[in-house]
């Protein structure tokens, strides 16, 4: 092997690591599977973390460079099995790539793998602190993603019919985010029917959303002239003409339905629920359809990257802050009716 074939080669076995995406972006890991049987989410989560690190091996990062061959043998098999037991036949290309690289995983480990010529301190540091950032990354969206896509849901909760469901709803293609708040809807509906870049922004981490150019400041507390959402309405995801319009004249999310102090429907992004609890609580869930069954595997490899992880992270430290923030006013109210 040439080191001009063998570094294209390195940066084909990532992205075939990375299209590993397709499969719980194809509905292939239900989440109740996710919550009964592990072993489905090891088969791809090896297939793809095993690639990605044996790809940064062949590009001469050390020290996976030592372990090339049997990291691709192992990915290669467990991504074949997985393959077989999801019994997809439309990722056929995929099970050829996986034969493939286990007969050269194989072949390389008696040959061996062609070495790589040292380069400059400033540009092996910089190579090695990339290469890992985006091997710690990948591991961690691809073991995270199964634990974070049911986030505080029950099993009956993600079986249950919600407002905003589709008429074919498949659960397979859905993720759901749960918390339980100790106040009453009403005073969990005054904080979400908030949300929007025009309001009291998204009660996550705006310094994040200022970071990219979002102009978003989070309100925390209860304005009167915000307390109604109308079917139709734009709650805006960002200040209009972002990034020079690219997005559209005002990115955001169209409201399909709403049924005060329970459901807020906004398209595209999902369902905002509040069910009450017999004890006077209030479970907040919010289901999303993160996919369809038919998406490319070049999307889905770039939707899991650049969006699941994010997300998740985002829409947690919102239903926490609007947990926070409506408890603390429903004790405070209770408190002045004493």
């Amino acid at each position: 092997m040439s080191l001009a074939v063998v570094r294209v080669l390195g940066w084909l076995v990532i992205a075939h690591g990375l299209s590993h995406a397709v499969l719980p972006l194809r509905g292939s890991l239900a989440p109740a599977m996710m919550i009964d049987d592990w072993i489905p989410v090891g088969l791809y989560a090896v297939g793809m973390i095993g690639f990605v690190a044996a790809g940064l091996g062949i590009l001469g990062l050390r020290p996976l460079d030592r372990a090339i061959s049997p990291l691709l043998v192992l990915a290669s098999g467990l991504s074949l099995v997985a393959l077989v037991r999801f019994a997809d036949p439309t990722l056929w290309f995929g099970a050829v790539c996986d034969v493939a690289l286990l007969f050269t995983g194989l072949w390389r480990a008696y040959g061996g793998w062609p070495p790589h010529p040292a380069h400059g301190r400033l540009w092996h540091a910089a190579g090695v602190a990339g290469g890992f950032a985006l091997l710690v990354y990948v591991a961690l969206t691809t073991v995270v993603f199964p634990m974070n896509r049911t986030w505080g849901s029950t099993r009956s909760e993600l079986a249950m019919a919600l407002p905003g469901d589709p008429p074919t709803r498949q659960p397979a293609l859905e993720l759901q985010h749960a918390v339980t708040i100790d106040a009453a809807p009403a005073d969990v509906w005054k904080w979400l029917v908030q949300l929007g870049q025009d309001r009291a922004g998204f009660y996550s981490y705006d310094w994040l959303e200022r970071s990219i150019g979002a102009d978003i400041h989070n309100v925390l507390e209860v304005r009167e002239e915000w307390q109604r959402r109308n079917v139709g309405d734009i709650v805006p995801a960002t200040q209009r003409h972002y990034l020079g319009g690219v997005l559209g004249d005002q990115p955001g999310w169209t409201v399909t339905l709403v049924e005060r102090e329970r459901a807020l429907v906004l398209e595209h992004w999902g369902a905002f629920v509040l069910l009450p609890t017999q004890d006077g609580s209030t479970r907040f869930i919010i289901r999303s359809v993160i996919s369809n069954p038919r998406i490319p595997v070049w999307a889905s490899a770039l939707n899991f990257l650049t969006f699941e992880l994010p997300h998740f992270i985002m829409e947690r430290r919102m239903m926490l802050t609007i947990k926070a923030l409506a408890e603390e006013h429903g004790a405070a109210r209770a408190g002045l009716v004493q």
